[in-house]
């Protein structure tokens, strides 16, 4: 009878994803890949193995992104192709599996090393890998979600390793477990495939040498990961930074899109509830907070500016009226307080302009009144810097080879031209309390706070006091999406050692400590604090802590690197020698 592959390689899919929202269940991300990881040693034919490889994969993915599909009727091609693309990672990582697997090595040694590495590979494919600067073909890119790693976002004190090896060395530990425990079944489950007579029994399944060496490494990594966790728990309360209010609408991207009054309306009234100021009675009813944050392109208005080596005289007659509009909008008008807006950038650099997803902070002039209709038109407001998205998302914000193949710009959501241009910059936005302590902070727009490269530059050198997270999470209508996307925000808070503000559209907006821990949100529950209007205002707890992740970067996915290939190659000269 031929060993049945395809239901064990299938619920390893349906275990992991229930590991993740909307089940939540993270305790199943140590055993989920427990059932997949059998087909390391199963004595079947190479095309049944891979097969069921790629189908326990597409069933994960499948079913965890699936919210991407009700962001546009287009996006259905999006969720498929995530859906087929994603599971030859895990193919490949079985490949590997197997190489390191008959070097002898336990599942718990190679497990991680062979998850780790693609996880990794998977987050900068195909052209977002630093070294490709080099060439002239460097775009960030990937696809950063869904880590194993990512299951343990509640279990606070081991995700406290993140700070010394980012989400990966999470991920490492966990895939540990889950290759300590398919040893263990394997020595009891799996029986010796039938040989002819007389010959000596092959049996897959591991001697207790193995599995104890298996068990004793995981426990040990697992012990160890534990214990440097509430080690960093154990640490004097943080800091009282600005006082910061997040401001989250409850609007759909059709509605932003067909109706930016209305958009306008919506956040300009969440921003003077912010501020605490009366716009009938002209007057403040409490005490506004340091900074008020707009989720990611909630302001309609477009922000114009010139590149500093670039006249403005040579830019287009209608960009320079389009200019002389945005920054009286921006700069003629009191604020109340520090503003970071979520906007699109346009930049004249000499020879075009050019669209950027941006974030403009704008902050109040000393001498500025409150503006009321008939006062003079000076300036109340100053920029005082803006941040440009580095990690833009195919077919929402550029289409690839757009140029080259024109047809693919029907893949995107837009009836018109989106196309922007990545940033080149971390901007450090310095920041002025009322109390005249000053501060700084970095800001990641969107996704960008699923790649832990982005933010951990921001405390490689010069370490900013903060983070900020502006996002428009309005494409995905009340999905488990956003609660996914909170619980990856975690990580980059804990890799930087620095609190996070999220202001998001839709939800889930919020502050996070730079334990990871939620501070606040709009609801006490994260279910109840999508979809909703709100104003979370809280003080930012400041921490001055350093980061061996931000300092030495992703040594634990090369590592994992290193001692694949290697492994691989070994395999490849031992088979010559034989």
């Amino acid at each position: 009878m031929k060993p049945r592959v395809f239901v064990p390689a299938i619920a390893s899919g349906v275990l992991l994803w229930l590991a993740f929202f909307p089940c939540d269940l993270g305790p199943l991300g140590f055993v989920a890949l427990v059932p997949w990881l059998t087909l390391v040693r199963a004595p079947v034919s190479g095309w049944r193995r891979y097969l069921a490889a790629y189908l326990g994969g597409f069933t994960f993915f499948a079913l965890a992104t699936q919210w991407v599909r009700v962001a546009h009727p287009m996006m259905y091609g999006s969720w498929l192709g995530l859906a087929v693309v994603m599971p030859l990672f895990w193919l490949a990582a079985l490949a590997v599996l197997r190489k390191l697997d008959a070097l002898k090595l336990p599942l718990a040694v190679s497990v991680p090393v062979a998850w780790v590495a693609f996880e990794f590979f998977r987050m900068h494919f195909p052209t977002g890998f630093t070294f490709m600067k080099n060439v002239g073909a460097y775009q960030m890119i990937g696809f950063g979600w869904y880590f194993l790693g990512y299951t343990q976002h509640a279990f606070t004190p081991l995700i406290q390793i993140a700070d010394v090896g980012g989400v990966y060395a999470v991920s490492f530990v966990v895939g540990a477990v889950n290759g300590a425990v398919a040893e263990l079944v394997l020595r009891f489950c799996v029986r010796p495939a039938p040989q002819p007579v007389g010959a000596p029994p092959i049996s897959p399944s591991p001697s207790w040498k193995k599995v104890g060496r298996g068990l004793a490494f995981a426990l040990v990594l697992f012990g160890a990961g534990l214990g440097y966790g509430f080690w960093q728990l154990n640490h004097a309360p943080f800091g009282e930074g600005p006082k910061v209010s997040a401001v989250q609408g409850n609007l759909t991207q059709d509605d932003k899109m067909d109706d930016p009054n209305g958009l306008l309306q919506s956040y300009s009234d969440l921003h003077y509830q912010a501020i605490q100021y009366d716009r009938t009675e002209s007057r403040f009813y409490g005490d506004p907070p340091d900074l008020v944050v707009w989720p990611e392109t909630c302001c309609p208005v477009d922000w114009c500016d010139v590149a500093p080596d670039a006249s403005l005289g040579n830019a287009p007659q209608g960009f320079q009226r389009h200019r002389v509009d945005s920054q009286d909008w921006f700069l003629n008008r009191q604020w109340g307080t520090n503003v970071l807006f979520g906007l699109n950038g346009l930049e004249w650099d000499g020879t075009r302009v050019w669209k950027y997803n941006s974030a403009l902070l704008v902050k109040p002039l000393a001498r500025d009144p409150l503006w009321k209709p008939g006062d003079p038109q000076i300036a109340f407001s100053a920029a005082a810097g803006r941040y440009d998205k580095m990690h833009l998302v195919p077919f929402g914000e550029y289409v690839p080879l757009g140029d080259e193949l024109p047809f693919m710009k029907v893949f995107t959501p837009y009836k018109h031209d989106y196309a922007c241009r990545p940033g080149e910059r971390w901007t450090r936005f310095p920041l002025t309390a009322r109390d005249g302590r000053t501060f700084t902070f970095g800001c990641l727009i969107c996704y960008e706070d699923s790649d832990p490269y982005l933010a951990r530059q921001y405390a490689a050198s010069e370490p900013v006091d903060f983070l900020v997270n502006i996002s428009n999470d309005g494409w995905f209508k009340g999905t488990e999406e956003h609660e996914q996307h909170l619980a990856i925000c975690r990580f980059r808070a804990i890799e930087a050692r620095r609190a996070v503000v999220r202001s998001v559209n839709m939800g889930i907006s919020g502050f996070i400590d730079s334990d990871g821990r939620i501070v606040k949100l709009p609801a006490d529950r994260w279910s109840d604090s999508k979809k909703v209007d709100a104003i979370v205002t809280a003080v930012v707890p400041i921490d001055a802590r350093r980061s061996l992740y931000a300092q030495f970067g992703d040594w634990v996915p090369a590592g994992c690197w290193f001692i694949a290939l290697v492994g691989v190659a070994v395999g490849l000269v031992r088979r010559k020698v034989v």
